[in-house]
């Protein structure tokens, strides 16, 4: 049994003001229907974080839509869903119960009374079932246990009570949005749901043949049986080296195995980093990209204005951060600035903003002025 893994799609994200919709699509419509169609799975499996915001944008909405008409009209599979921390779980539940009876399965609210979903090969039956986002308080009130505290009480908890119910001798796979403790973060995951009280262990997955994980960004294991997928885009500069993919997971008589499909994005993320003349030189292989501008050497007049005309998606900038030296350069950057008169800086000002360079007399009037003005100063 073949079964596609993703998560934290994100649909509607803005990143540094700019919308990621039009990459969200090229994705969906260059690597995710294509995986379908070439890979043929038995079901699709989304953990989570379909959306970027609780309230999601009538576009991203729209994108969505149109994956769940595809999938069941083109595929004809099942498309299993568990909503995530970022997805507006009661809105996006509007008409859950209807869309099940064509193949979408949406887990918006815990419920661990449903019956799995069933799926079968010709080893016999593997049981789906599907965990969102779960808040403490929730699974307090829903299992009467006022003792259950943090995150990870509240999925063993939910966890435990599924095991209560499962059928021997069947293959077991479970849907879940949380952060297993020792997994690596991203800068764009909400630091309010990431570590600390909010961590998970990994045993809490005991009894599953696999758990398909959503929620962190990278793609990675999580303990023997977990895994996330990761985001299939990568959504801060801190994510630019990973490799995003989605998961294909092909469930044996007794054993699991995992292959990755890589994503190849409408533009990549990168960092570049140089003189701002050097960094202008990258443009013809780099200038459709999202980039940060990481500039070293002299400072410069409107340096954004001035790389936005070759690099038309630039998001970032930043001055002097040398990424094998730390902030050393930074420092030394300052100090050097620090030791150069108001000569130099008015050097520097005509030929940027000008185009010229300064001539002698011109710098003799300058002085003179410079002169009057520190004399008005100290009078």
């Amino acid at each position: 049994m073949k079964l596609l893994h993703t998560s934290d799609w994100h649909l509607g994200k803005i990143l540094y003001g700019k919308s990621m919709l039009e990459d969200q699509a090229y994705f969906i419509e260059h690597t995710f229907f294509p995986a379908l169609k070439e890979e043929k799975p038995d079901a699709v499996l989304i953990a989570g974080d379909v959306f970027d915001r609780q309230v999601a944008p009538a576009d991203a909405i729209r994108l969505f839509d149109g994956v769940i008409a595809r999938v069941y009209k083109d595929f004809k599979l099942p498309l299993i869903v568990a909503t995530g921390n970022h997805d507006g779980a009661d809105r996006f539940s509007l008409g859950a119960g209807l869309l099940r009876l064509g193949g979408f399965y949406l887990t918006a609210r815990p419920d661990l009374t449903a019956a799995p979903i069933i799926l079968r090969d010709e080893f016999g039956e593997a049981h789906i079932y599907s965990l969102p986002w779960l808040e403490p308080v929730v699974m307090r009130d829903m299992l009467e246990r006022p003792e259950l505290k943090g995150y990870h009480e509240a999925y063993a908890a939910a966890t435990g009570t599924l095991r209560e119910r499962f059928v021997p001798g069947v293959r077991r796979v479970l849907l879940a949005h949380c952060f297993v403790a020792g997994s690596k973060k991203s800068e764009s995951e909400s630091p309010l749901f990431v570590g600390g009280g909010g961590e998970v262990g990994n045993n809490v997955f005991e009894g599953f043949d696999y758990v398909a994980l959503g929620h962190l960004h990278a793609p990675q294991r999580a303990g023997k049986n977990a895994r996330y997928s990761g985001s299939p885009l990568k959504y801060s500069f801190d994510e630019q080296n990973q490799r995003k993919s989605m998961t294909i997971v092909t469930l044996m008589q007794s054993e699991t195995s995992i292959t990755e499909i890589p994503v190849t994005p409408l533009r990549d993320m990168r960092t570049l980093t140089g003189s701002i003349t050097e960094i202008e030189s990258m443009a013809e292989k780099y200038g459709g990209d999202y980039i940060c501008a990481n500039i070293l050497g002299d400072p410069v007049f409107e340096p954004m204005a001035r790389l936005k005309t070759r690099f038309p998606n630039i998001l970032e900038m930043r001055n002097g951060v040398n990424p094998a030296a730390g902030d050393t350069v930074r420092g030394e950057m300052r100090a050097q600035l620090r030791k150069r008169d108001d000569v130099y800086i008015y050097e520097q000002f005509l030929r940027q903003i000008y185009g010229q360079e300064a001539s002698g007399g011109d710098i003799d009037i300058f002085r003179e002025i410079s002169a009057q003005r520190e004399e008005g100063e100290s009078a």
